[in-house]
């Protein structure tokens, strides 16, 4: 067969097996983890492509995040197709596609090795581990970001061989678009070292302080996004969790995370949307992993001449896993499956290059390994194809955490709300939601539900008591305050409810939440002053809610500043589109000037 003709047989056959095994993808759904904030019922995303929403995309933070090019892919889904989850499943299938073919293009480009590159493009296609960037709608950042890191690589490729302005500044390009989609890609320029050193072997004939240097802007755009992202995270408050896990137990879960990405690597069971973090693990686990990860490190180094790319896949398994480690803890997991969509590429080069090492100098075991291949993707294909159909809805998902025997807080809680939404028996959701609180007794999500449904039926005194005790758990998390705030509000005693607001907003004075909370109730009693200046508090700290917009101008305008009301509500209209209490308001403004022009 003629290499070309071979070429595009593997990429048919790559598609093809990759369709079948995500066939299920578009009987999927939105779940209520991120969906709901990245795309469901996100109003700057959700009603598609528009100026405002552009500007709001590169602009502004969501969800503890800046992912502009993220944003503005989902915006044009619900463009295209509207708020439907089916078509969002399919464009993530499409992207994973392209992802796997590229990844067959590039290794046997910078290889020469057809097989093995092939075989690193299945695994990376059909593993398990990789169903969760594929069939989660919000993990489109995964493969966005992984498109363009991979493009940034062939890009690599091409200007090593031939160097010139226009090829660097098109290597600058795909970094600056994988950062944008996903800030993981902070790690792209050390991935182009580990390249130098195999398969490119530019060294020795380039010093390390060469390669380096060359590689300055790069390491300088990755630098300067992490530097953004990281004051993002701690501005938006995504990174307190990692207050309530000391740096020793940072650590020992870092090591045991390598270790279990590498077991489920080899065996992917029991996998969940949700790996709750312990805090400490037992020592002999961590010292376990210690000399698991320092034992392939050691074999590594000693085979680097002979075998460099041993040396490579495990370091870039080491090296692109760092952001995501949980050094710096964003989040309660403790490890993810998404987290492995790149650092995975490491493990599937060593086993391809050390199959193929096997065969070539066994030559008997040339068809036994091809079987042993066949089966290995077979064995992939067919656990991938099961766990894309958990992602049907959300209390699939969790059941089947549950099930697999990934038993948390997290997805008890999760799938308590999942129950609830669905209009399911109350007593189901309460159920979960005490099983959660069994698992962590401080779990204040849980707690705060179960507050909830006690004051719907009547029951004051226990939804009192349960967020005071919320309080207790965490005195730092404003929202609690904020919730016993609301407590007493909704019972009419403001004198009660007044404190815990401003306790709230001493914790977190830019919240733009509470702030309109405040600004509701000095309305209520008339304050106009105040209410002015807590809706101008919302407004700066969140300027792409149209509601407080439309707010603050009927309140000015009842004041009298008829020109400044009618800029607000031209403000949330561009915002928003269509919001029906501006166009009422803009038009009861349009009436009383025709009244004094009369």
């Amino acid at each position: 067969m003629r290499p070309r003709f071979l070429l595009l047989a593997i990429v048919a056959v790559l598609v093809l097996t990759t369709l079948g095994a995500y066939r299920h993808a578009g009987q999927c759904g939105f779940v209520n983890l991120d969906d709901d904030a990245y795309v469901e019922f996100a109003p700057m995303v959700n009603k598609g492509i528009r100026s405002a929403a552009l500007v709001w995309a590169v602009t502004a933070i969501h969800s503890s995040n800046w992912h502009p090019l993220t944003m503005i892919s989902h915006m044009l889904d619900c463009e295209l197709f509207g708020v439907k989850a089916a078509p969002m499943h399919w464009e993530n299938v499409g992207w994973h596609l392209l992802n796997s073919v590229l990844v067959f293009l590039l290794w046997r480009r910078l290889s020469g090795a057809v097989w093995r590159s092939a075989f690193v493009a299945a695994l990376f296609a059909l593993h398990p581990l990789h169903v969760e960037s594929v069939a989660w709608i919000s993990s489109r950042k995964d493969l966005l970001c992984t498109f363009f890191w991979l493009l940034g690589l062939l890009a690599y490729v091409r200007w090593t061989a031939r160097p010139s302005v226009g090829r660097y500044a098109l290597i600058l390009l795909c970094l600056a678009l994988a950062l944008l989609g996903k800030p993981v890609a902070v790690t792209f320029p050390a991935t182009l070292l580990l390249l130098d050193t195999w398969p490119l072997r530019r060294r020795p004939a380039a010093t390390w302080r060469q390669l380096v240097w060359e590689k300055l802007p790069l390491f300088g755009l990755a630098g300067l996004h992490a530097v953004v992202v990281f004051i993002v995270q701690h501005a938006s408050g995504a990174a307190h969790y990692a207050e309530r896990i000391p740096i020793g137990a940072r650590l020992g879960n870092a090591v045991i995370a390598y270790a279990r990405y590498l077991g489920k690597t080899v065996w992917p069971d029991a996998l969940s949307p949700m790996y709750w973090h312990p805090g400490y693990w037992p020592a002999w686990a961590v010292l376990g992993a210690l000399v698991l990860l320092g034992a392939v490190s050691t074999l590594a180094w000693r085979q680097r001449a002979k075998r460099p790319w041993l040396g490579f896949g495990w370091l870039w398994f080491l090296g692109t896993l760092v952001p995501m480690i949980g050094l710096i803890q964003v989040g309660a997991q403790s490890m993810a499956d998404r987290y492995t969509y790149v650092p995975l590429l490491g493990v599937f080069t060593i086993i391809a290059w050390a199959g193929g090492e096997l065969v070539t100098g066994l030559p008997r075991w040339r068809i036994a390994g091809a079987l042993a291949a066949a089966a290995v993707l077979a064995a992939c294909f067919v656990v991938t194809q099961r766990q894309v159909r958990t992602w049907e809805n959300s209390i699939r998902l969790y059941e089947s955490s549950l099930a697999a025997g990934e038993d948390n807080p997290a997805i008890r809680y999760l799938l308590g709300v999942a129950l609830a939404a669905a209009g399911r028996p109350e007593a189901d959701a309460a159920a979960q939601y005490r099983r959660a609180i069994e698992l962590e007794p401080d779990y204040v999500n849980a707690h705060t539900q179960l507050a909830m449904i006690a004051m719907r039926h009547q029951r004051l005194d226990e939804a009192q008591a349960i967020l005071e005790q919320n309080i207790r758990f965490e005195p730092k998390n404003e929202s609690l305050h904020s919730n016993l705030g609301a407590f007493w509000s909704l019972r009419g005693d403001l004198a009660r409810a007044m404190p815990h607001y401003e306790a709230a907003l001493r914790l977190s004075p830019d919240n733009p939440g509470l702030h309109r909370e405040m600004a509701q109730i000095a309305m209520r009693q008339n304050r106009t002053a105040d209410a002015r200046a807590h809706y101008e508090a919302a407004i700066r700290a969140d300027g792409w809610n149209a509601m407080d917009y439309s707010n603050l101008g009927l309140l000015v305008g009842n004041l009298g500043n008829i020109a400044e009301s009618r800029r607000l509500f031209q403000r949330a209209l561009w915002i928003e589109p269509g919001q029906e209490y501006a166009l009422r308001n803009l038009a009861a403004l349009d009436q009383i000037e025709q009244a004094q022009k009369k």
